[in-house]
């Protein structure tokens, strides 16, 4: 049988769900935790919670407590309203566009140079292409243009056919 006892803190079932759910680092949990305790912990009175506060009761530098609130803000944890921080309530919003960890297996292979330099990437050495080989490539001729052009249109003629829609007339030039 539980025995009830006073001077405890009462912690909804979803928050403490949404708590083991999600990676948090130590640190950021304990600013958390007391953020929790003083305003949303305290039944009766709820406090407002400073970041002097923190540091003065956590024992942890001021500096350190401004950036932990930060991180803890991004991930949508804590909200601030001016120089007091408060909880998200919505346990939803936590950790709303953050990276998931993913878990790598083994070890990842070693990214080797070749004796040319080479772009990340890339397998040839890096040079210069004249608008000449370019042409060559068929990136620039108009001949690929023109032949792309007159598939679009047989497809196009394909497809009014397919649908049953008759093809236009050109008009002629008067």
């Amino acid at each position: 049988m539980s025995e009830r006892m006073k001077n405890f803190t009462m912690v909804p079932n979803r928050l403490m769900e949404r708590l083991y759910e999600i990676r948090v680092p130590m640190q950021q949990r304990r600013v958390f935790d007391y953020i929790y305790r003083q305003t949303i912990g305290y039944p009766i009175h709820p406090r407002n919670v400073s970041t002097f506060d923190i540091a003065k009761t956590l024992g942890i530098d001021s500096a350190d407590v401004r950036d932990l609130v930060a991180e803890l803000v991004k991930k949508n944890m804590v909200v601030r309203n001016g120089i007091y921080k408060e909880i998200m309530k919505d346990y939803t919003l936590w950790m709303v566009g953050e990276p998931s960890p993913t878990i790598k297996q083994g070890k990842a292979p070693l990214v080797s140079r070749g004796k040319t330099p080479c772009s990340v990437g890339e397998d040839s050495p890096l040079r210069k292409e004249t608008l000449k080989e370019k042409e060559k490539k068929d990136f620039l001729s108009k001949k690929v243009d023109e032949e792309q052009q007159k598939k679009n249109e047989e497809g196009m003629r394909e497809l009014r056919k397919s649908l049953g829609i008759p093809e236009k007339r050109e008009k002629k030039n008067q």
